[in-house]
């Protein structure tokens, strides 16, 4: 009997150790208990992660790259050893841009896909991307990691792409905003960031109606933007409002599959910095503003405020119009900048015939 007794003594207890190795192997592969409190150089906190990659699984870094300046890149991912959910990845880093690279670079793709920020600090995110400026004082101080051009105008970013998976805008959001706050303490220039907590602007979709394209009263596109099977009216995503940032996407139906994309915004951390640049545009007449020379953007003067305004076609719809030899492009962003003067309150303009 006693021997009976040593033996279940023995079994319990190989059974509690068994039980504990698989706790604490479930704790380390599959928690983030015990994990770094701190990611990409110390730029982004474990708690922010683990809010935006919202699945089962333990933080760990992919790759993460330090030139011992205040700019950064990295990738983190988050994935379970056992039965968890599907992985999710994220790739970070600070960035150097021309001031309107979120509404004319293909990097972006759709800007009307983004959620813009009412309030606070200037930025933009969606279930897969993401950005906020840093604020101006950064200048010099924090760019692209690796170095780059430090043109006159250019803005300086926290950036992240999600490259697994999607993420919650809203989490997202915060994560940029306070890793921004984060970089700009390390770089001494965190004078004028706001580190308020950004609420987002709505994103909707709709078809379109031909006298208000874009929900913007008497926005027609004129005849010439339109060809029969190739390029029909179809339908449009909208995103953010008046004052602050403010993109549409035209999503146009027929076999060309075509895309235009329309943006304004009165947001000052971006348009002073437009105007900053200079380079590419020329004035219009009468104190109106200036344009692009390609005639693809303007920055106007109106009642309150300089706006900014732009358009831009995708290639298949462009590849259609340049077929026919049509001056639609330019038709069009003249009809856009006859609809915004009216909602902005500026002065009529006309673009150069050019």
């Amino acid at each position: 009997m006693p021997g009976r007794s040593k033996r279940k003594w023995w079994a319990a207890a190989a059974g509690v150790s068994a039980a504990a190795v698989v706790a604490g192997a479930f704790l380390a592969w599959n928690t983030d208990f015990l994990g770094e409190e701190v990611f990409c150089d110390g730029a982004v906190a474990s708690r922010d992660l683990s809010a935006v990659l919202d699945t089962q699984g333990r933080l760990s870094t992919v790759s993460s790259e330090d030139d011992g300046q205040p700019g950064f890149s990295c990738t983190v991912e988050r994935k379970a050893a056992f039965f968890g959910g599907k992985p999710l990845e994220i790739e970070m880093e600070t960035g150097l841009h021309d001031p309107d690279f979120a509404f004319q670079t293909a990097v972006w793709k759709d800007p009307s896909s983004m959620a813009y920020f009412s309030n606070g600090a200037t930025g933009a995110v969606s279930g897969k991307r993401g950005w906020v400026l840093l604020p101006e004082a950064c200048a010099g101080k924090v760019d692209r990691y690796g170095g780059g051009r430090s043109d006159a105008g250019a803005v300086r970013t926290v950036e992240a792409v999600v490259k697994q998976g999607t993420v919650d805008r809203t989490e997202l959001a915060r994560t940029l905003v306070r890793t921004a706050q984060r970089v700009a303490d390390k770089a001494g220039c965190a004078a004028g960031a706001n580190p308020e907590e950004p609420r987002l602007q709505a994103v909707n979709e709709a078809p379109t109606d031909p006298g208000a394209v874009c929900g913007l009263p008497g926005f027609a596109l004129p005849a010439g933007a339109l060809v029969k099977d190739a390029a029909t009216l179809g339908k449009e995503q909208v995103s953010g409002g008046r004052p602050g940032t403010w993109a549409c996407g035209l999503h146009l139906a027929g076999d060309a599959k075509g895309v235009l994309w329309f943006s304004a915004s009165s947001d000052p951390q971006l348009v002073d910095r437009i105007l900053l640049k200079g380079r590419g545009f020329d004035p219009l007449p009468g104190g109106a503003g200036v344009v692009a020379r390609q005639q693809h953007a303007a920055v106007l003067t109106c009642e309150t405020s300089k706006v900014y305004v732009s358009m831009r076609g995708s290639t298949e719809y462009l590849d259609v119009l340049y077929d026919r030899g049509s001056a639609a492009p330019r038709e069009v962003f003249q009809a856009f900048v006859d609809a915004a003067v009216q909602q902005y309150r500026c002065p009529a303009v006309r673009l150069p015939q050019n």
